[in-house]
């Protein structure tokens, strides 16, 4: 028997995602995620999203493994914005298409980097409305430039080193985007993409300037 919302029809499914562009060997780390997906015997499936110069062999490769595939149409950085937009970083907004993944109640995207040692099926039932990430660290040297590194500071660890009361409000959240749990829906899918329109850029973001979320 299918299962039942509690609206009354047929639930919603839901599912894993990752995402993979080009010809490169990511689509390796996709094969060890599905694996790894499978090994802890995760309920879910998993969907890759795609942009269109992935080539068919690595898609017969991803078929194989029982990946569902969703081939996906580039997002391009604002003209405004391209001084900011490395070819590495262009790829990466094309990830907000998977907020237009409808079919699906809820998803847990993961980065096809990530190796999988237990079951985190029960991400899935955290209470809807919320979006869950895990917090960036600012001791990466991408974040040199910035106050945070310049004294050790790290939102992970506050209380290592406090804020200095002279510096004024310590910094927004900053979130990690290589694992996340949200819900697909077309309201937030084209608010982001209008939010990506005339956001100004960060000096530094997770994904490039725009994976940026104030007090989640």
């Amino acid at each position: 028997m299918d299962p039942v919302s509690p609206l009354g029809g047929p639930a919603k499914q839901r599912t894993y995602v990752t995402f993979l562009a080009g010809d490169g060997d990511y689509v390796l780390g996709v094969v060890g995620l599905a694996k790894g997906l499978r090994k802890v015997r995760s309920a879910h499936p998993l969907v890759v999203a795609m942009l269109p110069d992935v080539p068919e062999p690595h898609r017969q490769l991803l078929r194989a493994q029982g990946c569902v595939l969703r081939e996906i149409e580039p997002v391009h950085p604002p003209e405004n914005q391209v001084q900011f937009a490395m070819a590495y970083y262009v790829i990466n907004y094309s990830k907000l298409r998977i907020w237009n993944f409808v079919e699906y109640s809820k998803m847990i995207y993961l980065d096809a980097d990530i190796q999988v040692y237990d079951n985190i099926d029960h991400l899935f039932d955290l209470p809807d409305g919320y979006f869950y990430a895990a917090m960036d660290c600012f001791c990466e040297k991408t974040w040199s430039h910035s106050r945070q590194y310049s004294i050790g500071y790290c939102q992970q660890c506050p209380d290592k080193v406090a804020w200095p009361a002279d510096m004024g409000s310590p910094p927004p959240f900053y979130f990690n985007a290589g694992m996340f749990v949200s819900e697909p829906a077309r309201s937030t899918y084209e608010t982001l993409l209008e939010t990506l329109r005339i956001t100004r850029p960060t000096p530094f973001a997770e994904q490039a300037s725009h994976w940026y979320y104030e007090s989640i």
